[in-house]
């Protein structure tokens, strides 16, 4: 069995919602990615509630996101975010959301989300999988359907209290999502050193389709 050092099991739990608040504002560095992004951010928090010029006034100010509806264990969740080159204007985005955690340690959890867009006309679904700080980032999320692996997900961006890892969802692993009965993501402190969570599939199918219909 594999040990985990005394750092990755103090994780803390955090909230869907405070994993949701870090996610948008990492979208957009996903859209424009710089270098040395991975790790805590020591420019965390300054000017935070500033609008700078030509921006809408601080996320703060925006409605929160809320639970729309619920398939199983997956939720749907929408909110208002700011519109890209829009200034001050927003749209609706929704997302499923389902946390997860270790059988062997509570404290340890993931947070995954799905959302559905157009991009030159075509429709792609993008997937995040929100992680405590601390996991092994070269490796990625691992994913496995029915004990079968399915491929990984990369990290992209860390911030303080949670690490994303972020791509697009091909219509092969959103078939095994949809017909699964079970699921296992593998995080990793170092190589070789891996902790599986399940995640559910109980409700993705019927999620997955009302997602697309908001």
């Amino acid at each position: 069995m594999p040990t985990f050092s005394k750092h990755l099991l103090s994780w803390p739990v955090l909230t869907v919602a405070a994993l949701l608040a870090a996610a948008p504002a990492l979208a957009q560095q996903d859209q424009a990615p710089a270098k040395n992004n991975f790790g805590p951010r020591n420019t965390q928090g300054q000017g935070q509630g500033k609008a700078q010029p030509g921006q809408a006034g601080p996320r703060a100010q925006q409605p929160a996101a809320e639970v729309v509806a619920t398939h199983g264990d997956w939720k749907i969740q929408c909110g208002q975010e700011p519109k890209p080159g829009a200034d001050g204007q927003t749209e609706k985005q929704c997302v499923m959301v389902l946390t997860s955690r270790s059988e062997k340690n509570a404290k340890v959890s993931l947070t995954t989300l799905f959302a559905r867009a157009k991009q030159n006309g075509k429709d792609v679904t993008m997937m995040r999988i929100l992680a405590p700080i601390g996991v092994y980032l070269p490796t990625g999320v691992a994913m496995e359907v029915d004990g079968g692996a399915i491929g990984r997900v990369p990290f992209m961006r860390c911030a303080p209290q949670v690490c994303v890892a972020f791509g697009e969802t091909g219509d092969q692993t959103l078939d095994k999502f949809r017909k699964g009965t079970a699921a296992n993501f593998i995080i990793y402190e170092a190589p070789g050193i891996g902790m599986p969570i399940k995640i559910s599939l109980n409700g993705f199918s019927a999620a997955f389709a009302a997602l697309g219909k908001l």
